[in-house]
This record gives structure tokens, sequence and C-alpha cells, in this order.
């Protein structure tokens, strides 16, 4: 981004922005910390850019994640009534408190410290079963070949999903990631139902042949604490849509990042015992979210001096605030494996912080370490200033990551 004069209009839809948005949100941060935004459809929205500011809102009780109210919010702006579908309204990401508190219970065991500990011996597989794929077929783009099928079949077997299915599962979860409340082609709506009627389906098998699955846990749980069945339907479809983009966007990030650092390669190569700490900077400097689920005020809520009205839609930039140089005084826009806290926001912060990050983060150190084990020589196939990005609200996922390699073992 060049010059000093007025951002444009729609400088978040810009291609400038999609393809490298640091320079604008540094710009904001300095000039205008809470942000009014625009998109071209005419939809307002107010960005929250600071670090101290963004973990202030992430736990503030007056910035609802009740989606009922953000399509209501939108509706009002755009003229028309916005009503989102039931198995979208009703999972823990898109409820407040109170309804929200037994939603996220019910998950907790699934995503324990513990039960991902046990888990990475299948993962590390499907790791290896992933490369092994890209060297039989010849493919040598890393998001096709590992990053994108990884959480999808990684969420399917915590599911319960047979493997089959999982294939389906990324033409669903890429659809449900967009933002686009109007749908005006249909193909979000046509999606919902097609994954609510195989999530029943699937649901309805596993209440009569339970196997050790999250769902068959769910279906069977203990009677006090166990969750109805539009609950169940609601939780199940929020697990498999919620962290497969979300992944993928890490894992492209870090290799990304490493493949144009091969210092930072060494330095985990020889002490293994720093690629979880540089899993955490990674997910810092190039996290997979350039913004949260957008927030309705409940109320006027007064941000860094500026009051934002009720019943208007905030934006919170996670990006930002992970490059915030009051935050991160050192070298923020630098990535140091070595860096200690304060936390990086990537995965939220307060009620809403994300179930799987450990999930999210062993993911990310098993695939980092079989790639460079099994392919010490890799590099990327054309140069850094190729790589591009697709434009996105919350995510920009890279197009593609073409890599030359030749295997080991």
């Amino acid at each position: 981004m060049t010059g000093t004069g007025a951002l444009s209009k729609y400088w978040m839809f810009s291609d400038e922005y999609t393809q490298d948005p640091y320079p604008f949100l540094a710009r904001l941060r300095a000039e205008q910390p809470v942000c009014k935004v625009e998109t071209p459809d005419g939809v307002r929205a107010w960005m929250i850019t600071r670090y101290d500011d963004v973990r202030g809102a992430l736990s503030d009780q007056r910035l609802s994640r009740d989606i009922g109210k953000l399509y209501r919010a939108l509706g009002r702006q755009l003229g028309t009534e916005l009503q989102p579908a039931p198995e979208i309204s009703n999972h823990l990401a898109n409820s407040d408190p109170p309804r929200h508190t037994p939603l996220r219970k019910a998950l907790t065991f699934a995503f324990t410290p513990k039960r991902v500990r046990n888990l990475r011996p299948e993962w590390e597989k499907v790791v290896d079963g992933l490369l092994d794929d890209m060297v039989r077929t010849g493919n040598r783009d890393l998001i096709s070949g590992l990053n994108a099928p990884l959480p999808i079949i990684t969420i399917g077997q915590l599911m319960g999903v047979p493997v089959e299915d999982w294939p389906r599962f990324r033409v669903w979860s890429q659809t449900l990631h967009r933002v686009d409340a109007s749908d005006p082609t249909g193909q979000i709506a046509r999606h919902i139902a097609e994954l609510s009627d195989y999530l029943t389906e699937l649901i309805a098998r596993k209440a009569r042949q339970p196997e050790d699955d999250l769902i068959s846990a769910m279906v069977h749980a203990p009677e006090d604490s166990r969750l109805d069945a539009k609950d169940i339907l609601s939780t199940a479809f929020g697990v498999m849509t919620g962290g497969n983009d979300t992944t993928a966007s890490l894992l492209t990030g870090s290799f990304a990042a490493l493949l144009t650092r091969p210092e930072v390669v060494r330095q985990i190569t020889d002490d293994p015992a720093l690629l979880p700490g540089a899993v955490d900077e990674m997910l810092r400097w190039s996290g997979p979210l350039l913004n949260t689920l957008q927030r309705v005020t409940l109320e006027p809520v007064e941000i860094a001096g500026v009051t934002i009205p009720q019943d208007e839609i905030v934006i919170i930039s996670l990006a930002s605030a992970n490059r915030d140089p009051d935050a991160f005084p050192d070298r923020p826009d630098e990535l140091d494996i070595t860096r200690q806290k304060p936390s990086h926001v990537s995965f939220g912060h307060g009620i809403h912080f994300c179930l799987g990050s450990h999930m999210a983060k062993a993911l990310a150190e098993i695939a980092i370490r079989r790639v460079f084990e099994r392919f010490p020589e890799i590099r990327l196939a054309v140069h850094p200033s190729e790589l591009r990005y697709r434009p996105g609200v919350m995510i920009r996922p890279m197009v593609e990551l073409p890599v030359v390699f030749q295997p080991t073992g």
C-alpha cells in the first residue's frame, strides 16, 4: 500500500489488500484503530485492529455472536429479511450464553490435550499416507496434496465419518465458510440441506450402532448431560465445518513461511523441541484467520474513543492484533520462533476460544516434522512473490503452494 491519502472505499476487497493486508492494518492501528468499513453490496461494519482492543472485544458480552441477531442486522441494512438455517444458528460458535454453555460443555471432552496426544499416532499415519499419495501421483501442490485433505480426514475420523464420504465434506466446508447471508445463488442453502440430511442419517446410525467417535459419544452421553436431537445435529454440523479451512490455512501459512526461511527449518531440525513454539509463532505471524466471525453490538459500545452504535456489525481483526507493535515490540513483522509471550489471538479469546486449538497445533507439528524429514531438500517451485491469495473476509486462502522435492523415505 502506498501513499498517505484516504483509503479507497472498498480497500478491504482490493487485490492489494488480499495479497498483503499487513500494511493496511498497520495504518489502521496507527490512524483509525476502530474503522468503519463497507462492502460492495452496501453492508456497513466496524473493524477493530489493536491488540488490547481486540482481546477486550473478544470477551465483551455486549458484542453478540448470536447469528440470528447478525442476520437481522444485515437484513436491516440490505432492506430485506434474512433468516439463518437452524443447523448453523444452533451451534456453539453462533450462540451466546446461556445457550452456548451446555453446547461447549458437550464438546470439551473431545478436544482435551490428552485425547489429542492419544490420536497423534493415527494422525501421523494420515500425514504419511497423504505424502505417499503425492509421491505416487506426482502432485507437487502442498495445498491439494496435504494441507486441504488433512483436516477433513482427521475431523472425519474424530466424528466417525466413513472414509468414502470425506471428499464431500471438503466441498460442503468450502461453501459454508463463505460469508454471504443473502446467498443469491442458493448454493449455501443447498449445501446446508445436503450436509444436514447426511448428518441426520449418520446420527441415527450411531444411535443404533455406536462406535468410538464423537457423534456416538454425544448420542449415548449420560441422560443428565445429553443434548437433544436438534443440538446434536447442530454441534456435529459445527464441528464438521468449523476447522477444515482454518487448519488448512494454518498449514499453508506455516509451510509458506518455512519454505522461504531455510535457516528456521535448520533451527527446528537441529532442535525439535523448538517446533511447538515455532507453530505458535507462525500462528501469530500468518494466522489462519484474518478476522473473526462477526459480532453485533447489543448496546452502544465505546472502543478506543469511538462509540459503535447498537445493532452494528463488528469485525475483529486477529491478523492486525497479532502484528501490533504495542503488544509485540520486538520486530512484530518478523518471524521469530523463539519469541516469548504475550500470546497471539489466532484462536480467539474468552468463551469462544477455539476448542480445536490443541488439534490444529498437533496437526501442524506432525505435518511440518514429517514433510521435512521425508523431503529434506524440499523447496518452492516458484518465487515467493508468485504465491497468490484468494479474497475473503475471514480467510484469504492461497491458490496453490507448488514445491519441488525428491523423497528419501
